[in-house]
C-alpha cells in the first residue's frame, strides 16, 4: 500500500469511528425513549407543514433512493468501473449495498421499535420496524463509497464526489422523514451506519486498488519534468 493509500485508510477508519460512536449514541437515546421529545417535536413541525407538489416530490425520491434503486445504481456503477478495467473496485461498490441491507435488517430486530403512526405517505414500507432507517442506511453507504471509488479512479471530480455522497442520502433521508415512515433519529442513526460501512468500503477498496494505478493528484515526476521541451 503507498504511502497515500495509507492516508486515505487512516481518515477512512476516523470516519467510521466517528460514525459508529454517532450510530451508538443515537440508539442509546432511542432505547431509552431519551429521543421522543426531538422525534415528536420534528413530526409536528413536518406534519403542520405539509404540502401535495412536496410530498409527491419526496414519494418520486423515497422509490428513486429506496433500496431497489440504490442497488442499480451500485449495480451501474460497478458496470462504469468494470468496463474501464478497474477489476477490484466494482466488488467494493457491490458490497455495500449487499451489507448495508444486511446490517440495518439485523439492526431493526434488536430494537425493534415502532414507526410512527399519524399521517404516513410513504406507501408500503420494508418492515414494522423503524430504527435505523433502511433508505439512510443504504443511500449513504451506497453513496459515499460509490462517490469515493469513482473519484479515486479518476471518473469524477471532487465536486462530483462530494454532490453524490452527500446531496442524494440528504434527499433520501429526508424524504423518509416528510413523509412520516420514519422518526428523526431513525434517519440519523441510518445515516451513521451507513457511513461506517462506507468507510469500511473504502478502506476494502484502498487495499485492493492496484499500486500502477496512479493517483489523481500526484505530481509529475521529476524525469517526466526534465524531459519536457523549454519554451
Amino acid at each position: 500500500m503507498s504511502p497515500r493509500s495509507a492516508t486515505f485508510v487512516a481518515r477512512a477508519v476516523l470516519f467510521g469511528a466517528l460514525a459508529l460512536v454517532g450510530f451508538v449514541k443515537i440508539g442509546a437515546d432511542v432505547r431509552s425513549h431519551e429521543s421522543t421529545r426531538l422525534d415528536d417535536a420534528i413530526q409536528a413541525w413536518v406534519l403542520a407543514h405539509q404540502d401535495l407538489v412536496a410530498r409527491r416530490a419526496f414519494q418520486w425520491v423515497t422509490i428513486l433512493g429506496g433500496i431497489t434503486g440504490m442497488r442499480m445504481l451500485a449495480l451501474g456503477g460497478a458496470a462504469v468501473l468494470w468496463s474501464r478495467g478497474r477489476r477490484g473496485a466494482p466488488m467494493v461498490v457491490l458490497v455495500a449495498p449487499v451489507v448495508a441491507t444486511t446490517l440495518f435488517n439485523l439492526v431493526k430486530r434488536v430494537y425493534a421499535r415502532p414507526r410512527p403512526l399519524t399521517g404516513g405517505f410513504g406507501g408500503r414500507v420494508d418492515s414494522d420496524f423503524s430504527f435505523p432507517s433502511g433508505h439512510g442506511t443504504t443511500s449513504a453507504a451506497v453513496c459515499c463509497t460509490l462517490a469515493y471509488v469513482l473519484w479515486r479512479e479518476g471518473l469524477i471530480s471532487r465536486s462530483a464526489a462530494i454532490t453524490l455522497a452527500v446531496a442524494v442520502p440528504l434527499l433520501v433521508g429526508c424524504s423518509r422523514g416528510y413523509l412520516n415512515v420514519h422518526w428523526t433519529t431513525d434517519v440519523v442513526g441510518g445515516w451513521c451506519l451507513g457511513i461506517l460501512i462506507a468507510s469500511l468500503s473504502v478502506a476494502l477498496y484502498e487495499r485492493l486498488r492496484l499500486p500502477n494505478v496512479a493517483d489523481r493528484d500526484s505530481p509529475p515526476s521529476p524525469t517526466i519534468r526534465a524531459s519536457a521541451p523549454s519554451p
